[in-house]
């Protein structure tokens, strides 16, 4: 396959995850990089090689560029996805897909009409550990699932993050900015979401900002989210998203069903091994016994191992070239923000949500060796 030719605009904090490990896809090509601040993208060109450093005008207005990588805050995310669009090219942007159903809709909608396809991270679900694990429950190595618990819990960002208001600005916080991660991977095990119901409080008005006296940070968005999904699978999932917890022993993501339990790896990274207790037995090489017997096992990974964000690069450049829906594409990158944002809505409303969209629960990827090619057939 011809490369997929790349421009990415945004060169802040996310872009090295993109083009670290770039190497391991060949059939992706960066051809350029743009921002408002020139003297960032002249370096970061420089950085990884990259032959373009532009505005972003001058990146859309760039014959050479065929998909655009939205790497820009999240409130830009929709305006700029539009202005690719407009200039005919396709476009991967970071999540959120958008900050509201009426821009999600507005997407889709020039996507359509332009004939390019639109889609947008996270492609953790892409990444080994969670191919793994989709495989297993796919496999029936639990039987048939029934419920899951996802969290992801800390204190905030503003004790690391370099600008982080816009993390407590409204339609961005904990649900929106981590969240996607949770709600994507549950999607691929469970396929889509029937409703919602969710609790959303947050724990003060301001925050101390660090290392500045006096000073506060306004919080405009809910900081801790905890609710239920209920899925067309007729599958449930627990699910808490807080930035106002300090220490707990929550785990990222487990699967439970009819013949056992697995405990998937964390839903923000691209690789680590399930691991897999049975409650019948199963495979005499896992040497499980009868009734919920046996140990927590670390199971073997079944694809490469060596992805990272550019994974998703690299898939939207196969479903391009081949006229087939990205397995992050726009029905499915609309339906998990439609699921993030019932979760606000339900807590104000006082109750369950249903969700009107639906989507194709994404393929799996092939199963590859740690030598061979990524496919995405």
């Amino acid at each position: 396959m011809e490369p997929i030719r790349v421009g990415i605009i945004g060169v802040g904090n996310v872009l090295n995850q993109y083009l670290d490990k770039i190497g391991v896809h060949p059939d992706v090509a960066v051809v350029a990089l743009a921002d408002v601040n020139a003297e960032a993208v002249r370096k970061r060109a420089a950085e990884y090689d990259v032959p373009k450093a532009l505005t972003p005008d001058e990146l859309l207005a760039d014959e050479e560029v065929e998909l655009v990588l939205n790497l820009t805050p999240p409130k830009l995310h929709a305006p700029v996805t539009l202005q690719a669009i407009a200039a005919g090219k396709h476009v991967l942007s970071e999540k959120p897909f958008a900050t509201s159903l009426e821009e999600a809709r507005q997407i889709l909608a020039a996507a359509r009409e332009a004939g390019v396809k639109v889609g947008s991270a996270p492609t953790t679900f892409l990444g080994s550990g969670m191919q793994t694990s989709r495989k297993l429950i796919d496999d029936g190595w639990i039987g048939t699932p029934v419920a899951a618990f996802a969290s992801f819990a800390c204190r905030g960002y503003e004790h690391w993050h370099p600008n982080v208001d816009p993390f407590y600005s409204p339609g961005v916080g904990p649900m929106l900015d981590i969240g996607p991660y949770l709600i994507t991977n549950l999607v691929n095990f469970f396929g889509p979401v029937s409703r919602v119901s969710a609790t959303t409080p947050r724990s003060s008005g301001t925050r101390p900002r660090p290392g500045k006296d006096g000073e506060v940070i306004r919080i405009q968005t809910p900081t801790h989210v905890t609710g239920t999904i209920d899925f067309e699978s007729g599958a449930a999932a627990t699910v808490i998203v807080s930035w106002d917890i300090w220490n707990h022993n929550l785990p990222h993501l487990e699967v439970y069903g009819t013949g056992g339990s697995l405990a998937a790896p964390n839903p923000d990274h691209f690789s680590g091994a399930p691991v897999l207790r049975r409650g019948e037995p199963g495979d005499l090489a896992l040497d499980m016994t009868p009734p919920g017997g046996g140990d927590w096992r670390e199971t073997p990974i079944t694809h490469r191992d060596d992805a990272y964000r550019g994974i998703g690069l690299a898939e939207f450049g196969y479903a391009i070239r081949n006229g087939v829906e990205p397995r992050t594409g726009g029905d499915f990158a609309y339906h998990v923000l439609e699921v993030l944002l019932a979760f606000e809505a339900s807590s104000e409303q006082g109750k369950h949500i249903d969700i009107e969209s639906t989507c194709v629960r994404p393929r799996p990827l092939p199963s590859v060796g740690p030598q061979e090619p990524y496919r995405f057939d």
